[in-house]
């Protein structure tokens, strides 16, 4: 595939989408607090707000996959944001714990609806042999959103909590922008066959990814999902309150420690995108999952709090570096009319495991010690490494093009 004109535009256009991913997610949690004691609310009661924006945007990965299959990604990625900046500016509606619990889950379809369509249309206009690098680049400004919410969070959560949600509508001129910058495609399930010599099918339904010599990659690549987002989410969760509670760094310090993490991250991202486009997917991510353990096991065998607050920049580096390579990776495992439906659902069922391991690593840590879980964290990582083994490789750099397209 050679590159198209429009790459430049598509890459910058996703840049800016996804970043609202990790802003909703980060804004969210800088205001549980607020929340708790507005709504009187119990912590579990205050979790199971994640737990709605999670369950909402695995069913809007797999709404709006079909949207951008079968309508255009263009479309779908456009409406996801507009539906995104709605549900994030009507944060003055709800007045009870149910009413929040209804905007999340109604919120967390459009976060869902974001990530399948961008990781397809970097494949649609990226080579091979950029891929990764540009799909890594996207999908950094996670990082971006996350130190963005948490500066807005600095200066508005002590006076007008709202506001910080309110920013969130910023999805909509994004949408505007994506609008302008992405070129019609239509219905790509239509397209990508014609441009491949196949027949187009008629519609992309949902057992489209379960179709006999798709099924076993999409239950794989799920599963793979789901260790690489417990990881994340097990270790980001949990890291700031073990080195307070079980390692003796200063609250006051620990302010600093996301941006350092942040950092770590957004570098992470790059560095992995490019040995995915040098040395393969599968290798890349594995690496990935294996820094993500022996830099956790780190916070687990050392004890100095300045060094331990600085290696979470170390630590950043790791847990996102197999979430950049997942955009170009599974936009090569499926089908070309198939990308953004399975790669977002996918990536998107993979929330089981963020719902899952905070908690989990929670009654562990109450129990053996927050140290003793993220030793479990560790070994998801591990398992991960052997999972990555269920799938194929998608590239030889040698070649300079996808192994299976």
């Amino acid at each position: 595939m050679s590159a198209s004109v429009h790459r430049w535009r598509v890459l910058w256009a996703t840049f800016v989408a996804y970043l609202f991913d990790s802003y909703d997610l980060t804004v969210l949690a800088l205001a549980l607090p607020v929340l708790l004691k507005l709504l009187g609310m119990s912590l579990p009661e205050a979790g199971l707000l994640g737990t709605a924006t999670a369950l909402g945007a695995m069913a809007g990965g797999v709404a709006f996959g079909l949207i951008a299959e079968n309508f255009g990604r263009r479309l779908a990625l456009v409406a996801a944001l507009v539906w995104l900046g709605i549900g994030m500016a009507a944060v003055y509606a709800p007045q009870s714990w149910g009413g929040w619990m209804v905007l999340r889950f109604v919120t967390g379809l459009a976060i869902g609806g974001v990530w399948g369509p961008c990781a397809a249309l970097i494949a649609q206009h990226w080579p091979a042999e950029h891929r990764a690098r540009a799909a890594s680049f996207v999908f950094s400004s996670f990082a971006i959103g996350a130190a963005v919410a948490a500066a807005v969070g600095r200066v508005v959560l002590g006076t007008h909590w709202q506001w910080l949600f309110v920013g969130g509508a910023l999805s909509i001129p994004a949408a505007v922008l994506a609008w302008y910058l992405i070129p019609r495609d239509g219905a790509p399930s239509s397209a990508d066959a014609a441009a491949n010599g196949a027949k187009p099918p008629a519609r992309v339904g949902v057992g489209a990814i379960f179709a006999p010599g798709i099924a076993p990659i999409t239950l794989a690549a799920t599963l793979v999902s789901v260790v690489n987002l417990a990881g994340f989410w097990g270790a980001a969760f949990w890291i700031p309150t073990f080195l307070t509670k079980e390692r003796g760094v200063d609250l006051s310090t620990m302010l600093y420690f996301q941006f350092v993490q942040y950092v770590g991250m957004f570098i992470g991202f790059q560095f992995f995108g490019w040995l995915a486009d040098a040395a393969g997917r599968r290798r890349s991510m594995m690496a990935a999952f294996a820094t993500c353990a022996v830099s956790i096991g780190v916070y687990i065998a050392v004890r100095d709090p300045a060094f331990l607050f600085w290696w979470g920049a170390v630590v950043g580096f790791g847990l996102c570096g197999a979430g950049g390579i997942l955009g170009a990776y599974y936009a090569e495992l499926f089908p070309p009319h198939l990308r953004a439906y399975a790669g977002g659902f996918c990536w998107n069922m993979g929330r089981i495991g963020s719902i899952a391991a905070p908690f989990t690593m929670g009654v562990i840590g109450q129990t053996y010690g927050l140290q003793s879980g993220l030793a479990v964290t560790c070994g998801i990582y591990a398992v991960g490494v052997l999972m990555l083994l269920l799938l194929p490789e998608t590239f030889q750099r040698e070649a300079g093009k996808p192994v299976a397209a």
